[in-house]
């Protein structure tokens, strides 16, 4: 019965020895390295090609911006919706648009383009002649809303086109100090609160406030996150 036994375990313990001894051959441990070798690089390969094919590229990106987003993005003002109402009208209020907005600090008397396109080529031409108020900018007057514009500085001692001076000097504005936008034969009068330095990093401008403000904003292009002075101004009334 003992030496029955010992044959039955000599006959399982046979094929394991032969197993392991086939597994840790040095051809066969090759063979299973080379494997995993191959099983992980093409794993690899697969999933870098994945992520490759969901990243876009720069111009992709873009495509898929609207004009809209673009424009926000690039003159660092809070993103607005096209197609969304952002300042709520009542049924009887008509939209007052500045044609000239006058620093009398400064001396300045600028004409004030209220254009309806958000392509950054077009308001980049606008700003050759007049001071720009930015696309989806609240209207003179339009409580919730802010009146941004957007104007030319330059330092330089010669600049043949006088616009590219617009907004010279307005960082030397001070709290208190009084800003008119015109509008026709009407003037909307407004007082600095505030004025700042701002990287085109910080937070955006915003297009709702409480109350009504005016805020002026120098810049190279819309095309060119820069640097730029802020203006804020508080509206106070309307031809006083």
């Amino acid at each position: 019965m003992v030496s029955l036994i010992k044959a039955m375990n000599g006959y399982y313990d046979e094929p394991r020895k032969d197993l392991a001894s086939t597994l840790f051959q040095p051809k066969m441990l090759f063979g299973l390295v080379v494997v995993w070798f191959l099983v992980v690089s093409i794993g690899s390969g697969a999933l870098i090609l994945a992520t490759n094919s969901s990243l876009m590229s720069d111009s992709e990106v873009e495509a898929l911006l609207s004009e809209n987003a673009r424009l926000a993005q690039v003159a660092n003002v809070a993103y607005a919706e096209a197609d969304e109402a952002q300042h709520e009208y009542e049924a009887s209020t008509i939209p007052v648009f500045p044609d000239r907005l006058v620093i009398p600090k400064l001396g300045t008397s600028l004409p004030v383009s209220n254009p309806q396109t958000r392509n950054i080529g077009a308001l980049d031409e606008e700003l050759k002649s007049a001071v720009v108020r930015y696309p989806d900018a609240a209207t003179l007057g339009q409580q919730g809303g802010n009146t941004i514009i957007f104007g030319h500085s330059s330092h330089l001692p010669v600049v043949r086109n006088q616009l590219y001076k617009a907004f010279n000097d307005i960082e030397t504005l001070s709290v208190g100090d009084a800003i008119e936008a015109h509008a026709g034969r009407d003037v909307y009068s407004y007082r600095v609160t505030r004025v700042y330095e701002a990287s085109a990093n910080d937070g955006s401008i915003p297009l709702s406030v409480s109350g009504h403000r005016i805020t002026l904003l120098t810049c190279d292009t819309f095309g060119k996150k820069s640097d730029r002075f802020v203006v804020e101004a508080d509206f106070i009334g309307k031809n006083i």
